[in-house]
């Protein structure tokens, strides 16, 4: 069986969502965001290492939240060039190393050194390999540092948008618009429209972690390969398997963000 083709960037659209959507406002809900989470007043004295950094954002808001060191690596090349110039622009007096590699690569990840807080948002089950990605991810963590991710989440949809994201990366760059505006119709306008509430307000509103509504929708219609796991799935992979202490989680509508620390 042919393998399916892929025909959507990340770098492309993190590219984008810098141009249109950066700000300051953004950087500090990210900021906020992985401090609340973490639990931590700040980052001092930490090493923060982001795997599939996307748009930098988020090494930024490590940055801002006073990290000692932060190293950021993606495959998309496009995603490496958009965070050297967020590092450029935002970032230069910071201890900020930016990074082309992928959490499949053993090569790549025997030359890193371990992380007191490894982080990765939204990455490791768009590698193709989820377990492995976790796994190497693993390895990357002190004795007693953190492992902050989030994953696709197993749901009784997940084999319907598995079958989405197949013909959503098939379409030509008219049928992706229409893809995507047929998906904020359906779980945006008519939801809002029901509620009696104005249905451009999720659109016109930050996301959470400082995103923005369209760049999410995007990477959600166009995010190929596509893996998920039921929480217990995870935990007890990353326990039974990794050694890692589960500390912090949270569900979403799609994703569920865990926060492990490494006996």
């Amino acid at each position: 069986m042919a393998e399916e083709k892929i025909t959507f960037s990340f770098g492309k659209n993190w590219e984008e969502f810098i141009k249109r959507n950066f700000s300051e406002e953004r950087i500090e809900q990210s900021r906020r965001h992985l401090l609340d989470f973490l639990e931590f007043p700040d980052l001092r004295g930490k090493y923060f290492l982001d795997i599939g950094c996307g748009s930098g954002l988020h090494s930024l808001a490590a940055c801002r939240a006073g990290a000692d060191r932060v190293v950021s690596f993606d495959v998309d090349r496009d995603s490496v060039k958009t965070t050297e110039k967020v590092r450029e622009v935002h970032g230069a007096s910071y201890n900020w190393k930016v990074l082309y590699g992928s959490i499949l690569d053993q090569e790549f990840t025997r030359a890193l050194e371990p992380s007191d807080i490894v982080y990765s948002w939204g990455v490791l089950h768009h590698t193709g390999n989820m377990w492995k990605a976790i796994e190497n991810t693993a390895g990357l963590i002190k004795d007693d540092g953190l492992l902050y991710i989030a994953l696709y989440t197993t749901g009784a949809k997940s084999p319907y948008w598995l079958e989405v994201k197949k013909r959503y990366n098939r379409s030509s760059a008219s049928g992706k618009r229409l893809m995507e505006w047929w998906f904020i119709i359906r779980r945006t306008f008519i939801p809002q429209c029901v509620r009696l509430k104005n249905p451009l307000a999720p659109i016109r509103q930050s996301r959470q972690r400082g995103m923005s509504f369209y760049t999410d929708v995007k990477d959600w219609m166009g995010g190929y390969p596509y893996e998920c796991a039921k929480p217990e799935e995870v935990i007890r992979f990353c326990r039974k398997k990794l050694g890692l202490e589960l500390i912090n989680l949270t569900t979403g509508e799609e994703n569920t963000e865990y926060l492990f620390r490494k006996k």
